[in-house]
C-alpha cells in the first residue's frame, strides 16, 4: 500500500504521531509492571537467588536474538506490521509472567517479554525516525520521553496495586487488557510501509558501516552509563554512607531528569543541532559524573546525577535520529545495528562495572562512566557525519 502524499501526510502525522508515542509508552509500562512484581513472583515460585539470575538473563537473550533478526523482520514485512506483532507478544508474555507456575514457564515467558520488547524497541524506532524525517525536525526525543514517563507511571500503578494486595496473575493481566486496548485504538495509525518493489529485503543479520560504527560505538557507551547508573547508583550512595532511603533517591533523580529533558529535548536539537547535542550532553554527563565522584558525598551525589541525568537525556535518540539518516546504510539497517551495539553494551556493562567494583571499590569504579562520557564527546563530531 502506498503512502498518502502531501496534504493527507501532514493531516494524518498527528494522529501518527500520538500512535507512535502509545507505543513507546507501551514499552515503558510493561517493562516496568513486570519488574515492581519481581519480588512477588520470586516468592510465590520460591526462587533462589541463582534462579532468579538465570531467570533474569531470558529477557535478555530474547531482546538480543530479535534485535539482530529485526532488521531483516522490518524490510521484509515493514515495521508497522512489525511493531503491531511485538505488542501483541508483549502482552501475551505479560499474561503468562502472571500464571507461570514453574521456573521453566517463567523463563519462556521472560524470553518472549524479551524478544517481543526488542522487536518492539527497532520497529517503533523505525516509525519514529520515518515519520521525523516528515516532520523536517527532530522530535525523536519526545517520543523516548514517553517511554521514560511510561516507565514512572507503571512504577507507581505496579507498586500501588502491589500495597493492595493483587497478586501479581491479576495485576499482570490487567496491565495486559489496558496495553491490548491501546494497541486496537492506535495501530491503524500507524505509517505504512513503501511498495514491497522499493522495499528491499535486508540482510538477515546486520551490523554497522562505515561511520555508523562511529554511532554504535557511542550508543554502548551511553548505553553503559545508564544501565550502569540503574544497577549500581543506589549502591554507590550507600558507600557513601547514605541511608537505604536515602539511595534509592539515586535512580529516581537520575530517570526523572532524563525524562524532563527527553521530553523538552526536540526543541533543544533543532537549535543547537546533532553534533554540538552530542557534544554538550555527553559533557554534562560528564561533570555530574565527576562532581558526584570527587564531592564523595550522599547529597552532592543526587546533584551530579541530576545534572548527568539531563545531559543524558537527549543522546540515545539524537544517535537513532542520526542513524535514521545516514548516508552508509539504509535508515531500518542503521537504526538496529547501533540499538544492537547498545544491548550488547545493556549486557555486559553493568557487570563488568561490578567487577572493577570488587578490585577498586565501587565508588573509583564510577570513573569508568566518567570515561565513557568522554568517549561520547571525543566521537561525536566524526560520528555525526555518518
Amino acid at each position: 500500500m502506498n503512502e498518502p502524499a502531501g496534504e493527507s501526510v501532514v493531516a494524518r502525522a498527528p494522529a501518527s504521531r500520538a500512535a507512535i508515542a502509545w507505543f513507546f509508552a507501551l514499552s515503558g509500562l510493561a517493562f516496568s509492571n513486570w519488574a515492581v512484581r519481581i519480588p512477588d513472583i520470586r516468592m510465590v515460585l520460591d526462587l533462589s537467588q541463582s534462579q532468579l539470575g538465570a531467570l533474569l538473563l531470558c529477557p535478555v537473550a530474547g531482546s538480543l536474538s530479535l534485535t539482530l533478526l529485526s532488521n531483516y523482520f522490518n524490510t521484509r514485512f515493514g515495521s508497522r506490521r512489525i511493531t503491531r506483532v511485538a505488542a501483541c507478544a508483549i502482552v501475551v508474555s505479560l499474561v503468562s509472567i502472571g500464571f507461570a507456575i514453574s521456573p521453566l514457564t517463567l523463563g519462556l515467558a521472560l524470553a518472549l517479554f524479551g524478544a517481543g520488547m526488542g522487536l518492539l524497541n527497532i520497529a517503533m524506532n523505525d516509525q519514529a525516525a520515518t515519520l521525523e524525517r516528515r516532520y523536517r525536525r527532530s522530535i525523536m526525543s519526545s517520543f523516548h520521553g514517553v517511554f521514560s514517563l511510561g516507565g514512572m507511571t507503571g512504577s507507581l500503578i505496579g507498586g500501588a496495586l502491589a500495597m493492595l494486595g493483587l497478586t501479581p496473575r491479576w495485576h499482570l493481566l490487567l496491565v495486559a487488557a489496558f496495553l491490548l486496548l491501546g494497541i486496537v485504538i492506535s495501530h491503524r495509525h500507524l505509517l505504512a510501509p513503501p511498495p514491497r518493489a522499493e522495499r528491499p529485503v535486508g540482510a538477515l543479520f546486520v551490523r554497522p558501516k562505515g561511520r555508523v560504527w562511529l554511532l554504535g560505538i557511542i550508543a554502548a557507551a551511553v548505553v553503559f552509563i545508564e544501565g550502569s547508573m540503574a544497577d549500581w547508583s543506589a549502591l554507590f550512595l550507600t558507600e557513601l554512607g547514605a541511608s537505604r532511603g536515602h539511595a534509592a533517591l539515586g535512580l529516581a533523580v537520575f530517570t526523572g531528569t532524563m525524562a524532563v529533558g527527553r521530553l523538552l529535548g526536540d526543541r533543544w536539537l533543532d537549535r543547537v543541532g546533532a553534533v554540538r547535542a552530542l557534544e554538550i550532553g555527553s559533557a554534562m554527563a560528564l561533570a555530574g559524573l565527576a562532581f558526584a565522584i570527587v564531592a564523595a558525598d550522599p547529597n552532592a551525589a543526587l546533584l551530579g546525577f541530576a545534572l548527568a541525568g539531563i545531559g543524558m537525556s537527549t543522546l540515545f535518540p539524537c544517535l537513532l535520529s542520526l542513524a535514521g539518516r545516514n548516508r552508509s546504510m539504509s535508515p531500518s539497517a542503521a537504526i538496529a545495528s547501533v540499538a544492537m551495539l547498545g544491548y550488547l553494551s545493556m549486557l555486559g556493562g553493568p557487570p563488568m562495572l561490578g567487577f572493577l567494583a570488587e578490585a577498586i571499590t565501587l565508588h573509583y569504579a564510577f570513573i569508568a562512566l566518567a570515561v565513557a562520557a568522554v568517549l561520547a564527546i571525543a566521537l561525536a563530531r566524526p560520528a555525526a557525519k555518518a
